[in-house]
């Protein structure tokens, strides 16, 4: 009966000795919470430390603001302007031809030359220059053109004549000065291309006229001279008979054919004449006429705002993550240290 009455008793352990009871190799989501109430100095260090860290990272990674200048690279066919005479080519690549060169060293160049003296120097503070280029202003120059093409985008949507001229940086300032230096660099370098242009066709046009204008004279001279010969030939053709008329005539015919040919160059090299100086006048113009094709549209503002993406909420829940789970899983580790020492005490007991 007591043999019974003892059976039949429940046993209760201390914690201590359950925990040598069971098996030390499982493992269940219970053994989680132990590890974490067992530890929590630890895990709510390591999360602190893995949320300053991150706090840390976040505040110093930099923000980039850009701003964006627009161009219409053909007015004419856009509806800003109105030229009857412009027709339109569906195949027609002149915007995509823009947008390659805007991001050239020439267009660049000009670019920089239209930044106020205070945005050159937040410019140039914004890349470090190596120690052989400190005297070096050309080599300064390049490095900066290149800085800018790293961090310039141009694009156009292919449906539109409306270009975007962006430019990214950590100053909304510079990000803003920057587009529209660059949208005028490229307006001053396509301005001073098209005047090179017309320079070198009224230097050529220049000597051309000159060349015909002696030509000019020269022919005026022959048909004048064939004139006069005409004229005395025939004053002096009533005097003569027999032989020496019909020999009179000859000669006169021939001295006819000259003068109509003088006539008809003194006509033919007129002709060009007068065309080349209305060309030469419709150049010269041109030269004094404002850039229409490709217009500033809308310029560049300073942006409010950082672009794209706001990771820093994301960075710093990720340090908090990390370190909370690095130090639950060192609270795991050293529970499981615990129960393997209880468990080799026990046997040895």
């Amino acid at each position: 009966m007591n043999h019974h009455n003892s059976a039949s008793k429940r046993v209760v352990l201390p914690e201590d000795e359950r925990e040598i009871a069971r098996p030390a190799s499982t493992f269940s989501l219970g053994d989680v919470f132990e590890a974490a109430r067992r530890s929590p100095i630890l895990v709510v260090l390591l999360t602190a430390l893995g949320g300053g860290g991150a706090f840390v990272a976040a505040k110093n990674m930099p923000e980039t603001y850009v701003a964006t200048a627009k161009l219409i690279s053909d007015a004419a066919r856009s509806g800003i302007i109105a030229e009857p005479e412009s027709q339109s080519n569906p195949q027609d690549s002149a915007t995509a031809t823009i947008v390659e060169t805007i991001d050239t060293p020439v267009a660049l160049g000009h670019a920089i030359e239209a930044l106020s003296p205070e945005m050159r120097a937040s410019l140039a503070s914004t890349i470090e220059f190596p120690p052989e280029a400190a005297n070096d202003e050309a080599m300064q120059r390049a490095l900066l053109i290149r800085h800018m093409s790293r961090s310039l985008d141009v694009s156009n949507s292919g449906r539109s004549y409306v270009i975007d001229i962006s430019y990214s940086s950590k100053s909304p300032e510079l990000s803003a000065a920057m587009s529209n230096a660059i949208a005028q660099g490229y307006l001053t370098s396509r301005s001073d291309l098209r005047l090179n242009v017309y320079r070198q066709m009224l230097e050529n046009l220049d000597r051309e006229i000159e060349e015909l204008t002696a030509n000019l004279r020269d022919a005026e001279r022959r048909a004048q001279t064939t004139r006069e010969e005409g004229k005395l030939l025939s004053m002096r053709f009533g005097a003569l008979t027999g032989q020496r008329q019909d020999e009179a005539i000859e000669v006169s015919a021939d001295t006819y054919a000259q003068q109509r040919e003088a006539e008809r160059e003194v006509e033919a090299t007129g002709a060009v004449y007068e065309r080349l100086l209305l060309e030469h006048r419709q150049i010269q113009s041109r030269i004094g006429a404002p850039e229409l094709t490709v217009q500033l549209f809308a310029p560049a503002v300073v942006p409010l705002a950082p672009s794209g993406f706001n990771a820093k909420p994301v960075i710093l829940a990720l340090g908090l993550t990390a370190g909370f789970l690095m130090g639950l899983s060192l609270a795991i580790l050293r529970n499981g240290r615990r129960r393997r020492r209880l468990a080799r005490e026990g046997r040895h007991a």
